[in-house]
């Protein structure tokens, strides 16, 4: 007997998941981020308004809830272990120095948000909106921010660099605070002071377990690794079936400590973090697609259909409750950015950051609940409580982009070359013939007589000096490659003084002996014996790629796919112009031959070979920037149909 299944509300919601971001971006530029249309269009087609998308669809809800559970595992991906590792510096103890740290800054924000979300409470039990005996849950229920929300509004802001992850590893101090507070809390309420309290304690044990276990394991049992790589690209894709896996034991070890999902799905995120430590990788890739792709627009639309808005008008104790409920809550993440952001960040960005703090969604659906079903609140409070989550969760990210405004269009990347020697001068005229953009950080004074008459920008500095990064426009830089060092320390301190710039920044170098620092630091070494091997073994196998490879002049480059007028097509569609072929197409970090059936699309990295003229017109046409090329179409279209 086969069950009917409804996929109709699936449908609707899938089809809302295309429609809202597209709607968005084309209507506002981006400042309304997606999550607040999914919300939104979730009420307009959920309960409160149509009724079509109910919390009745059992298979939609499952959805919903492993949607969050996964939102909730992205936000462990999206922690930069590196960036919490690192000393905060000699001069720790300037509040604007100290601030920059992530975790210092999340600290110092956790701290401040309970001291104001504790006296906004009292005042508000001064004046008997709230009794007393409540402070204890709201107080946890209040402080929690909406990491479900900040981390999909930061995605979309990476300009933000080491401030997204101030804010990043606050709102999950918060976040995690606020689950253990509520649960000790409920607990109390249930059986008084029981051992049962200590069994939230499993899920951070878990993940120290599972870490020993992984760096045992890979070390005694060399095979586990090496076949996670071998089946990791083929149909098996069995490192996002291991990383699926871990989220649902820890969502499942969450359920049996007794404790909300969040921790548990936080928790698995950050040991694959842990684990696999490279952000930017394939698997990062591919499983932000599955997330953000499908599993995270049906939670926030989900999420939007089934609040229960019947209960904050049923009462009018509720309306009134939200003005203050809502001061409280924005009062309290607002002002302390002042004293937590704004000494680091200045006072737009500080500001920015306090409001998306502001936002509370799951956790007060969630904790909510635990609260009304304990009788610790009563329906009018627990509907404004439903009330100021919706509103904070719509308004903390607009407010945000409001404040900080748009992401800043970014100039065409570079590559900086630090060092002024022979190997930095080699190397600087094989990616300029590549068609790259370079810069020389020479500590020569003599160094612009010397890089002049090649036609290389340079800058004389120390790049250990903050006010020389910028000048070679660090910020706008793809990747740093340092090939002039007297010792590998000096690298370190190199790629720490840039990252504090530039925290996303790739940096190469080349090792005579390998250093497990170059690995914390995320820093590509590659071993100057591997690399003398792989060039002789290239002239031995492959002598025609060898000699293809070493001239500058052969025509065999990459370069990254840019022009939107290629975007989605295939190779066979474009006109190529001259002797030029596309070999290799590199997508995410993969690797394919390229074919005439082979689409292109933008950031994809392609590499070219024929006639060196050839190719250099080909590599200008697909790294173009023609982003206005379609007002341009149509400016010269009227200009044609006047002149006819």
């Amino acid at each position: 007997m086969e069950e009917s299944v409804d996929f109709t509300p699936l449908l609707l919601v899938s089809i809302l998941a295309v429609a809202v971001p597209f709607v968005a971006w084309r209507l506002t530029g981006g400042l309304l981020p997606a999550v607040v249309g999914e919300v939104l269009v979730g009420i307009l087609f959920g309960e409160p308004v149509l009724g079509i998308i109910t919390s009745e669809n059992e298979w939609l809800t499952f959805l919903g809830l492993f949607g969050f559970a996964y939102l909730m595992f992205l936000s462990g991906l999206e922690i930069n272990l590196s960036l919490l590792g690192q000393s905060p510096g000699r001069r720790w103890y300037v509040p604007g120095i100290a601030l920059r740290h992530p975790l210092i800054s999340g600290v110092v924000l956790l701290a401040l948000v309970v001291v104001f979300t504790y006296v906004g409470l009292h005042l508000m039990s001064a004046v008997n909106l709230i009794n007393s005996s409540q402070i204890p849950m709201l107080l946890f229920i209040l402080i929690a921010t909406a990491v479900g929300v900040i981390v999909p509004v930061l995605k979309d802001r990476p300009d933000l660099g080491r401030m997204g992850q101030s804010l990043l590893v606050g709102g999950f101090l918060l976040e995690f605070v606020a689950i253990v507070g509520v649960g000790v809390v409920a607990a109390l309420e249930r059986e008084g002071i029981s051992w049962k309290i200590f069994l939230i304690l499993a899920v951070p044990a878990a993940l120290i377990v599972m870490v020993w276990l992984s760096r045992f394991g890979s070390g005694r049992f060399p095979i586990i690794p090496r076949t996670m790589h071998e089946l990791a690209q083929t149909s098996s894709q069995l490192k996002i079936r291991a990383s699926l896996a871990l989220l649902v034991i820890f969502v499942a070890l969450s359920q049996v400590a007794g404790t909300e999902m969040v921790l548990g799905a936080f928790v698995a995120g950050l040991a694959v973090t842990v684990v696999s430590p490279r952000h930017g990788s394939a698997l990062r890739g591919k499983l932000d697609a599955l997330g953000y792709g499908f599993f995270v627009p049906i939670f926030f639309i989900h999420a939007g259909a089934t609040l229960d808005l019947g209960a904050v008008f049923d009462s009018a104790d509720s309306l009134i409750l939200v003005p203050a409920l809502l001061l409280v809550a924005f009062g309290a993440k607002m002002l302390p950015s002042l004293l937590g952001l704004v000494p680091a960040w200045g006072l737009r960005p500080g500001l920015a950051g306090g409001s998306l703090l502001s936002a509370n969604l799951s956790l007060v659906l969630a904790a909510g609940a635990i609260a009304a079903d304990l009788g610790v609140i009563d329906e009018g409070l627990h509907g404004a409580l439903l009330l100021m989550a919706l509103l904070t969760t719509v308004l903390a990210p607009m407010m945000f982009s409001s404040i900080a405004g748009r992401a800043p269009t970014q100039e065409d990347g570079h590559t900086l070359i630090v060092g002024g020697g022979d190997l930095a001068r080699t190397l600087s005229e094989r990616l300029m013939a590549g068609g790259r953009q370079v810069i020389v950080l020479d500590r020569d004074p003599d160094a612009a007589t010397k890089w002049r008459p090649l036609g290389v920008e340079s800058v004389v500095g120390d790049p250990l000096d903050a006010l020389t990064l910028i000048s070679v426009r660090l910020l706008q830089t793809d990747v740093a490659v340092i090939v002039d060092f007297d010792e590998p320390d000096q690298v370190i301190d190199y790629t720490r003084s840039m990252r504090r710039i530039h925290p996303t920044l790739r940096v190469v170098t080349w090792v005579s002996e390998h250093d497990v620092q170059f690995d914390q630091l995320d820093v590509e070494a590659h071993s100057l014996s591997d690399v003398t091997a792989l060039a002789l073994e290239e002239a031995v196998l492959r002598p025609g790629l060898h000699a293809a490879r070493s001239d500058p002049e052969s025509g065999l480059v990459e370069v990254e796919m840019l022009n939107r007028e290629f975007d989605g097509q295939t190779l066979q569609e474009i006109d190529f112009e001259g002797d030029v072929r596309v070999l290799v197409v590199m997508r995410e970090g993969e690797s394919s031959v390229a074919t005439g059936d082979t689409s292109i699309f933008m950031h994809d990295r392609l590499t070219l070979a024929g006639e060196p003229a050839s190719v250099a017109l080909m590599s200008s046409r697909f790294q173009q920037r023609n982003r206005h090329r379609w007002l341009i179409d149509v400016r010269a279209g009227r200009r044609s149909q006047g002149k006819v």
